[in-house]
């Protein structure tokens, strides 16, 4: 008779649900578990033996790294995988220090899945081959997964920039309207305590702007420890020098993911370039939206990002997305 073997996987991430589903329903032994947060996850353990946990880091309710801190929750030895985007080398220290070793990187590889699987006993029909079908996504559902993927290999770059861990952000994917939109630039241009960045960028019949918004006593120091030096203290060098980095990290992170080279100009204070608030905008055009923040934890600094893009890229985004599901 086959031991059962109970899997969690607990991540926000629907999509990475189903995908996990995909490769381990198969399995005849395998029984498994979902969590949304660590918050579930953490109950599921109390209830259930589990013996392997596949864990997100980045999560609202309860982040992974919570989770960690909080075990054991019972007597069970369950192995721990971490599962994430958040590829920054403090990122595996910090999950290290909290007696994990296993760190899967989002997209994950199967040979990597197979060989935490062979850990534990538990033989796998999928290295054969996948014959389950797949779900529908809806292409915001990839998208939103592509653009997480993204924002950890951009933490990454920043990180080993500034040398310090950056706080993962959950991105917030949406489609929003010009009007909408007008709202939240007047917002920017009205705050008198930050300053914005405007960024405009191309590729593959996508087009868009990135916001960068920076807020905080902080900005010269983060500017000075990546490396960006002050030199007319009448103008904006090192604000500018870092919502640059802040895109092209994000845009480099796309294009290896997308496959699709971006090209982006030069970053222009917001004030000075209000082009996304001109009234050739009809307020019903829709664009799709990326919204995020990093965060250094040791410096008082919010950095917001707003990536629009305009309606006619979204047909583009469709189709790419298809493609990678």
């Amino acid at each position: 008779m086959l031991h059962n073997y109970n899997i969690l996987i607990c991540d926000d991430s629907p999509l990475v649900h189903r995908t996990m589903t995909r490769y381990l329903s198969a399995i005849d032994n395998v029984v498994l578990h979902y969590a949304l947060n660590g918050k579930e996850g953490l109950e599921c353990l109390r209830h259930h033996n589990i013996d392997l946990l596949f864990l997100d880091l980045t999560m609202p309710v309860m982040d992974g790294y919570t989770l960690l801190e909080s075990l054991p929750v019972n007597e069970y030895g369950t192995e721990v995988v971490v599962l994430s985007a958040d590829v920054q080398k403090q990122a595996k220290a910090r999950c290290k220090a909290l007696g994990v070793e296993r760190f899967m990187s989002k997209p994950f590889e199967s040979c990597d899945l197979f060989e935490n699987l062979n850990r534990l006993g538990i033989t796998s029909p999928l290295q054969q081959k996948v014959t389950s079908p797949r779900e529908e996504s809806s292409y915001i559902e990839v998208f939103r997964e592509v653009a997480n993927v993204a924002l950890g290999r951009g933490a990454a770059v920043i990180s080993d920039h500034l040398g310090e861990f950056i706080t993962m952000p959950l991105p917030v994917v949406a489609t929003t309207e010009a009007s909408s939109l007008a709202m939240t630039l007047n917002e920017l241009r009205d705050n008198e305590n930050a300053i914005a960045i405007s960024q405009r960028f191309v590729g593959g019949g996508i087009y868009g702007e990135a916001l960068v918004r920076l807020h905080g006593k902080d900005i010269a120091v983060f500017g000075e420890r990546l490396g960006f030096s002050q030199v007319d203290e009448h103008t904006n060098e090192v604000v500018i020098d870092i919502a640059n980095l802040m895109v092209s990290s994000f845009l480099g992170a796309l294009t290896e993911h997308m496959n699709i080279p971006f090209s982006v100009r030069q970053p222009i204070v917001l004030e000075e370039y209000m082009h996304w608030n001109d009234n050739t905008k009809s307020a019903a055009t829709v664009y799709s939206t990326i919204e995020y923040g990093y965060r250094a934890e040791s410096l008082d600094l919010d950095c917001d990002v707003l990536f629009l893009m305009d309606s006619s890229s979204t047909p583009v985004i469709k189709k790419i997305m298809e493609t990678l599901h």
